[in-house]
């Protein structure tokens, strides 16, 4: 009696261990979830807090806990139902090799969702990010005059190299190489790749840095990605009842919204995200999938001084 009231002795903290750490995930997964119904989120708060309130991070945290607790639960059940194995014959223990095979491709599964919803979660910071940087490029091009089509305060929504759009949609490419796919499959030096990579190996040359083993070709197709699969829309003015409708004010608002597609890189992952709302396959290669992930970011026209400001300075003392 007192060996076997001493292993449920022994049986019961390693189970109750076991229901703190799946409560403790359980609040975890509710935490990331209703966070956002309880700080306010607005237009201009800051990017990295709008990106941990938007619903793709959201649902990403979601499948990353749940898909976390699972693992946990079936790596559970596997230890437990091996102990009595474990201590058998070594001709018994066949049957624990048996029933972690029939396990494995299920928790391999739930590594691969994992690790894409992490790096989902990555690719959404990214593009709120690449909003703001969007956003920071629009107010400081916008009150510029460029001459002829776009005067100061106007901008047009042209792709031209020589546009104020084209200068905005270059500062979110820029911030997304990081994330961008460099797939063989993606043709390089699409859309000022190479001026990319030759601008890059330049100033690293005017450094003495010598060139780095990523500034190749792979970033040449990380910079085509990335040009080929983001759009940004730099929302209108307020409309206007004088000469200048269609022109942004002082200090307006300006908004620009950055719509990328995020390569989904984990294999059989990729095509179960593939299939939900917002996922698409992708134009090259066999079965490869991307996310749409949308973000916006709104910041005052900076609006430009055209005058210079005279210092005087009091006579020296004698």
């Amino acid at each position: 009696m007192s060996g076997e009231g001493g292993k449920q002795e022994r049986a019961r903290p390693g189970r109750w261990r076991l229901g703190v750490a799946f409560c403790a995930a359980l609040a975890a997964g509710a935490a990331l979830v209703c966070w956002p119904l309880v700080v306010p989120v607005g237009p201009r708060s800051h990017w990295l807090l709008q990106a941990a309130a938007s619903r793709m991070f959201i649902t990403c945290a979601a499948v990353l806990v749940v898909c976390a607790a699972l693992f946990v639960a079936v790596a559970s059940m596997l230890w437990r139902a091996g102990r009595p194995h474990r201590t058998a014959q070594r001709g018994q223990q066949g049957v624990a090799i048996i029933e972690f095979a029939l396990a494995l491709p299920f928790l391999l599964l739930l590594g691969l969702l994992m690790t894409q919803a992490s790096l989902l979660m990555v690719g959404n910071v990214s593009v709120h990010y690449a909003a703001f940087c969007a956003t920071r490029a629009a107010i400081v091009v916008i009150p510029q005059d460029y001459g002829g089509a776009e005067p100061q305060n106007y901008i047009l929504d042209s792709q031209d190299a020589t546009s104020k759009k084209y200068r905005v949609k270059l500062s979110a490419v820029t911030a997304l190489l990081p994330v961008s796919c460099d797939s063989e499959e993606v043709m390089a030096a699409g859309e000022g790749g190479d001026a990319y990579v030759q601008g890059v190996t330049r100033f690293l040359s005017l450094h003495s840095v010598a060139q780095p083993g990523w500034a190749d070709e792979r970033l040449s197709r990380k910079m085509a990605y990335a040009a080929g699969q983001t759009e940004v829309t730099v929302n209108p003015p307020q409309p206007r009842n004088d000469d200048k409708n269609g022109f942004f004010q002082e200090n307006e608002d300006v908004r620009v919204t950055v719509r990328h597609t995020f390569y989904l890189s984990v294999p059989t992952a990729a095509r179960i995200f593939g299939l939900l709302p917002g996922g698409v396959q992708l134009g090259f290669g066999q079965n490869e999938y991307g996310m749409d992930i949308i973000a916006s970011y709104t910041l005052p026209n900076e609006g430009v001084q055209d005058y210079v400001d005279i210092e005087t300075f009091p006579q020296d003392a004698k």
